[in-house]
C-alpha cells in the first residue's frame, strides 16, 4: 500500500490534543463534519484541555454540533480532558509510567471512549504500539480472505497480536492505519478492491 499510495501523514492535526478531540468527534460521522467542529473550537481558542473543561456543557455542545451526537461527545471531551489534566498533567509524557495495557484500560474506563477511540489515542497521542481495528480494517481483512469476528473487541483481540508481532514500530503502525483508511476510501466496494493493486493478495 505504501508503494502504490505513498505516505498518508495520518493523523492530520496541529497538536496532539487536537488528535484527542478529533478521535472523539469522528465517532459515527464523516471527517468533514469533524473538521468543522475543530475549526469552531479553534476560533474561540478552546482546543486545549483546560479550555474544554472551562466551557459550559451547552457552549461546548454548540461548538461541536456539526459532528453529531454532540451531547454525549461534549461529555466525553470533558471527561477525557479532566483525565488528561489530572492523570497526565495535560502532557503525553505524563503517562510514561503507565503500562500499555493499563493505559488502554484507563481510557476505556472513561465515558464515551470505546475500543477504536482508545486505540487511536494510544497510537497517535501516547506513541504506543497499537492496532486500530476499525471498519476500514475489517473490510480490508475480510476482502483479503480472513475470517473476521463480529464486533470491535473480538476483531481487535483476534488480530492485534499478529499485527504487533510484525515488528512495525509506532510510526509504521500509524502509517499502516492511515493507509488502510485511505485505501478503504479509494476502493469502497469489494468490486473496486478486486480491481485494485491488492487483488493479488487475496487468500
Amino acid at each position: 500500500m505504501l508503494q502504490h499510495m505513498g505516505p498518508t501523514g495520518w493523523w492530520p492535526a496541529e497538536t496532539l490534543f487536537e488528535i484527542m478531540v478529533g478521535a472523539v468527534l469522528t465517532q459515527n460521522t464523516a471527517w468533514g463534519n469533524v473538521d468543522r467542529s475543530l475549526h469552531a473550537l479553534k476560533a474561540v481558542d478552546a482546543l486545549e484541555p483546560h479550555a474544554i473543561m472551562a466551557l459550559e456543557p451547552g457552549s461546548l455542545q454548540d461548538l461541536i454540533r456539526p459532528s453529531g451526537f454532540y451531547r454525549n461527545k461534549a461529555k466525553t471531551l470533558q471527561s477525557l480532558s479532566r483525565w488528561y489534566i489530572e492523570r497526565c498533567g495535560a502532557r503525553p509524557e505524563g503517562a510514561a509510567d503507565i503500562a500499555d495495557d493499563d493505559l488502554r484500560a484507563e481510557l476505556l474506563g472513561l465515558f464515551g471512549i470505546g475500543g477504536e477511540t482508545a486505540d487511536d489515542l494510544v497510537l497517535y497521542v501516547f506513541s504506543r504500539r497499537a492496532f486500530v481495528a476499525d471498519t476500514y480494517a475489517r473490510r480490508l481483512f475480510t476482502f483479503l480472505g480472513f475470517t473476521v469476528p463480529a464486533g470491535y473487541p473480538s476483531f481487535h483481540k483476534a488480530f492485534a497480536p499478529a499485527v504487533l508481532a510484525s515488528g512495525l514500530d509506532v510510526s509504521q503502525l500509524q502509517e499502516f492505519h492511515g493507509l488502510i483508511d485511505e485505501y478503504g476510501k479509494a476502493y469502497r466496494t469489494d468490486e473496486a478492491k478486486a480491481e485494485s493493486f491488492l487483488s493479488g493478495f487475496k487468500m
